[in-house]
């Protein structure tokens, strides 16, 4: 096992954006600390914070941050066997899922940081006991996740709607009728919600949008107004104000800032 890089509190501006549009070679690990839209294999994750992900070697990724801060911690490591490697994991690569257990993964981040010394005959192998411990850490936390989700009232129709709202960003969508949708009270639906996902029902719904305005500022020319229509506002200032609010950046500061 390899260790390319390690980094701890890595923190970002609120425009920043990480794309490799393929992949690269070898595994990232990263540690959410922040709120971020996550795009793998173009699949979309609306990311809450503390969240873990493991990207295969190879694999194409962006991400970029939907509140007022980034800060991660990510491990680049490439290992001789990925497939035997692959099949030792408990948990999914590719997917993000949230994680609970935070001060554990920290714990073993920082020790790999310590051992990363080329002075130490040891160093090496001890780093790739360290990471395998970490997998199986981060394991112990997706299965905690899959037993949680078992027992949550609900969840399947929740995540159905979570999915609507991510792959349907222009719609306009109001919590009170995704309560009704998913045969619940409103009050109730939104603790079910925050409980489920980690995040409210509405700034999931803004931060869907504000990801995929930052998506159509930097891939396309459409004029401000017209995105904010294609997201389904109604009032192109009220867009604005939201994206400000989330990014630190009007759409066109934003657009003049990450494109050439």
């Amino acid at each position: 096992m390899y260790l390319h890089f390690i980094a701890l509190d890595n923190y970002q501006e609120r425009d920043f954006v990480m794309e490799r549009t393929n992949g690269m070679v070898g595994f990232l690990f990263l540690y959410f600390e922040s709120p971020c839209n996550l795009l793998i294999n173009g699949d979309n994750y609306s990311i809450s914070k503390p969240s873990a992900v493991l990207i295969n070697t190879n694999t194409p990724f962006k991400y970029f941050p939907t509140g007022a801060e980034y800060v991660d911690n990510y491990l680049h490591f490439e290992v001789e066997d990925s497939i035997s490697f692959i099949e030792e994991l408990t948990f999914p690569c590719n997917f993000p899922f949230q994680i609970s257990n935070d001060k554990s993964i920290n714990r073993l981040l920082e020790h790999i940081l310590e051992e990363d010394n080329p002075e130490n005959k040891y160093s090496r192998k001890t780093i790739e006991l360290l990471i395998r411990l970490l997998m199986i850490k981060v394991g112990e936390e997706w299965e905690s996740l899959q037993q949680k989700h078992e027992t949550l009232p609900h969840y399947e129709e929740l995540l159905n709607i979570r999915n609507q709202i991510t792959s349907s960003p222009y719609k306009n969508w109001k919590v009170d009728e995704l309560a009704e949708q998913a045969h619940l009270s409103y009050a109730y639906f939104q603790v079910l919600y925050k409980k489920a996902f980690g995040i409210s029902c509405i700034n999931d719904v803004i931060n869907t949008k504000v990801a995929h305005a930052k998506e159509l500022l930097i891939s396309t020319n459409l004029p401000v107004n017209q995105i904010a229509i294609e997201l389904g506002y109604n009032d192109v200032y009220h867009f604005i104000r939201q994206f400000k609010k989330n990014t630190g950046l009007t759409p066109g500061a934003f657009r003049k800032k990450n494109t050439y």
